[in-house]
């Protein structure tokens, strides 16, 4: 004859089986969320780390500028003291 389980039988090992499969869902979700957070952290720093960089290269880059603004003012007033003094204009050619 046919082996019968009980509704209480069934419940007892589904409750059982569903608590171990709970238990391994969450376990895996967890490992996937520390991993993600460790992958964020690892990107949060590179992203420092970058725009520390870049500040680094707009600092010299507004320092270069600056710095050719004041000389090509220099030359401009040199210009003007060779024509003056000595008669002689200075023309770039293109």
């Amino acid at each position: 004859m046919a082996d019968y389980v009980t509704k209480k039988e069934l419940e007892d090992v589904l409750d059982k089986k569903f608590s171990q499969y709970q238990t391994a869902i969450i376990g895996a979700i967890d490992f996937r969320f520390e991993r993600l957070e460790s992958q964020t952290r690892e990107f949060d720093k590179k992203l420092s780390t970058l725009t520390v960089t870049l500040d680094i290269f707009l600092k010299h880059l507004t320092d270069w500028e600056d710095e050719f603004t004041i000389l090509k003012a220099e030359v401009d007033q040199m210009k003007v003291i060779f024509k003056e003094k000595f008669g002689v204009e200075i023309a770039v050619q293109k």
